[in-house]
């Protein structure tokens, strides 16, 4: 049985390594060693023209958008960050495993708010309708918290580890998936909405579409889609050989982004309607983390743990080469 086992792992890391063999459009900009063991998340600032990362051992960075100069760097935290976001584009809200809730400015590095909540936090929300950050925890809650002075509001037990979290655009939804594949809407009350249909695997990252009609997910090998009308779910197989951890819409729609951890860190401009892959684009060395559209479409932005962050220009045209051409 245990020879079995590890020939289906054997077969799923070649398969994933020859799926990063294949032709794919190079990044144009690679900033290398932006985080100490490796980028956990990213966030493109509303103008597009700042993107903040955050890494393994709980620093934070602001860099330029294409160019990839260093904006500012600051440590609040000492715990990975699971959760990062601009609210507007004066502050970031960043939130570590271990519980602490910050508020910064980017601009000078300074401290705005602080809060310490539990250690087991994987992921956080902001609704800016009703000024309410959500973060979501091991221990099964959802725990809301007040916008500027991050004040306890309400929880919410789901009875599950809560993997993530998000809002939709016009703030009236926050959607979130539970390690017992359960999938929720909620409204800013924390009060339950709609169950949506079951995934046959636990949903990774969440991300409303543009137009809030459709929820999307990464999951293993798979995206996954819910009609927010009738909570039907469609899945979508990818080339991904191992869990689609991390993905993102493209803010016209139709498009999608997703990117690999485990047997490959590949990303995939896909069509969200038939899964047509669009455009491949060179992987990480390691595991894939995080990966964002900026506000124009034009950027794609990844982080890994390979310790460096990407950005590719959709822009250009489509001319994929192999890895060896590149590198």
């Amino acid at each position: 049985m245990r020879n079995h086992v590890c020939l289906i792992l054997l077969l799923g890391l070649l398969l994933g390594g020859c799926a990063g063999l294949q032709p794919a459009q190079p990044p144009d900009l690679t900033i290398p060693d932006s985080h100490l063991f490796g980028v956990t998340r990213l966030a493109f600032d509303p103008s597009g023209e700042r993107i903040a990362s955050a890494g393994f051992k709980g620093d934070l960075a602001v860099w330029g958008v294409p160019g990839g100069a260093a904006i500012s760097r600051f440590k609040w935290h000492r715990t990975p960050v699971r959760g990062l976001l601009w609210i507007g584009d004066e502050w970031l809200l960043s939130a570590e495993e271990a519980g602490t809730l910050i508020i910064s400015s980017p601009a000078d590095g300074r401290l705005v708010t602080q809060r310490e909540t539990v250690a087991g936090l994987t992921s956080i929300a902001y609704v800016e309708q009703s000024r309410l950050i959500l973060a979501g925890y091991e221990d099964g809650r959802i725990r809301a918290f007040s916008y500027p002075e991050l004040g306890p509001v309400k929880q919410l037990n789901l009875g599950s580890e809560v993997v993530a979290l998000a809002s939709d655009h016009r703030g009236g939804r926050l959607a979130v998936s539970t390690a017992d594949r359960r999938m929720r809407l909620l409204d800013p009350a924390l009060t339950e909405i709609r169950q949506l249909e079951v995934p046959p695997r636990r949903a990774l990252e969440l991300r409303f579409s543009p137009d809030d009609t459709e929820l999307a997910a990464g999951a293993w090998y798979n995206l996954l889609y819910w009609d927010l009308n009738s909570g039907r779910l469609r899945i979508q197989q990818t080339e991904h050989w191992g869990a689609v951890t991390s993905i993102d819409y493209h803010p016209a729609g139709g498009r999608l982004i997703s990117l690999g951890r485990h047997t490959d860190a590949n990303l995939r401009l896909v069509s969200v309607d038939e899964g047509d892959v669009l455009r491949r684009l060179q992987g990480h060395r390691l595991c894939g983390a995080a990966v964002r559209i900026s506000p124009n479409g034009r950027y794609v932005a990844s982080g890994s743990d390979d310790e460096s962050i990407r950005f590719y220009d959709l822009d250009k045209p489509y001319r994929p080469q192999r890895v060896g051409d590149h590198w």
